[in-house]
Formats: structure tokens, C-alpha cells, sequence
């Protein structure tokens, strides 16, 4: 059983989750400049680091929640996530640390970002399976039905992306309106939903 301040504190991070995850994407956007920018990389480093807390922190509570006792591969697939993504997390900020010649001399910043975007690509498949189950099991129930529909949305668009890379029967065109519509609403609106759930125990 969830406690309220467990609630309160899942209903925050939640909502840090989402607002991280809309801001990171348009400073991205804003940033389209080629090569590194130790400025603009250290706000975007920032900006993930915490959107990625608020995920990680979601995603503990997220068990008890929904008492994932009675979904033991949810729960299962709970616990990888929450694994994965604070390997995720806790690289954010290797970037910028790079760059302030704190950290390594063999790699570059763009070297660095690249390698863990790399290593942790297969996060990007458990993360939206769990967003996906999660929200064809709870929708309506305790998720509201709106963020329900809107993660089934962002998790299946995120497995199909997957699906085009690893096939290669897609192009960069293809690919970015479907990582856009997934990740720009489709988990924000999930995140926030999350958010009401948690708030409904407070």
C-alpha cells in the first residue's frame, strides 16, 4: 500500500518527468547547431538529469502504486526499468563533466554522449514496453483514461521505431515525427496522467 507522502512525493516526479522530457526535447531543437556546445550541452545535461530523476523516482513508486504483486512480469519488467534508467541518468551529465576536464582525456564530449547513447539504447525498448503494458492494464482504473491512450501511444510508437531501425527499412524522415509524436506528447500526457494517479492517494 502507497503511502501519502510516497503519493505526493510520485505525483512531484511525475511531473518532473513530463515537463523535463518536453523542455530537454525543444532545447534540442534550439541547439541544432553542429559540434558540441559546452553551454548549451551543460543545460541539456541538467534539464535530463533531472527529467530522468522524476522517471526514476515515478517508476519505483509506480510498484506500490499499482501493486504490482498481482503483474509479476510488470513488476519484473518494473525493476529492469528503473535499472536502466538510472544507468541513463547518472551519464547525463558525463558530457559536460568531460568538457570541464574533470573526466576522461581519451574521449570527447560528443565521443561520450555517443557511446552512451549506444550502451544504453535497449533502455528505449524496456522503458516504452512498461509504458505500454502499464497503460493497457491500468487505464481507466487508477491511470485517467486520457494518459492511458496517450501512453499506449508513445510505447507502441517507440517499439515500432525500434522495430524500423533494427530492420532498416526506414530513413531519418521516418523516424524523427515518430520519435517526436512519442516523446513530446505522447509520455508527457502519459507522465502528467501518472501524476493524477498519484495524486488520487495523497
Amino acid at each position: 500500500m502507497i503511502t501519502s507522502a510516497e503519493a505526493r512525493l510520485g505525483r512531484n516526479m511525475a511531473i518532473l518527468a513530463a515537463s523535463g522530457s518536453i523542455i530537454g526535447i525543444a532545447i534540442n531543437f534550439l541547439n541544432s547547431s553542429e559540434g558540441w556546445d559546452p553551454l548549451w550541452g551543460l543545460i541539456s545535461g541538467i534539464i535530463d538529469f533531472a527529467s530522468n530523476l522524476g522517471l526514476v523516482v515515478m517508476l519505483i513508486y509506480a510498484i506500490k502504486l499499482f501493486n504490482l504483486e498481482d503483474k509479476p512480469f510488470i513488476k519484473a519488467l518494473s525493476y529492469i526499468s528503473i535499472i536502466a534508467m538510472t544507468s541513463v541518468m547518472v551519464s547525463d551529465l558525463a558530457p559536460s563533466i568531460t568538457s570541464s576536464g574533470l573526466g576522461t582525456e581519451r574521449f570527447g564530449p560528443e565521443e561520450i554522449s555517443a557511446i552512451a547513447d549506444s550502451v544504453q539504447s535497449g533502455t528505449w525498448i524496456v522503458v516504452p514496453l512498461w509504458v505500454l503494458l502499464v497503460s493497457m492494464s491500468y487505464r481507466g482504473d487508477i491511470l485517467p483514461s486520457w494518459g492511458g491512450w496517450a501512453g499506449m501511444l508513445a510505447g507502441a510508437l517507440m517499439l515500432l521505431l525500434h522495430v524500423i531501425v533494427l530492420s532498416r527499412i526506414g530513413s531519418i524522415e521516418i523516424l524523427w515525427p515518430i520519435w517526436l509524436v512519442a516523446g513530446a506528447i505522447g509520455f508527457p500526457l502519459f507522465a502528467f496522467a501518472m501524476s493524477r494517479a498519484f495524486a488520487s492517494k495523497i
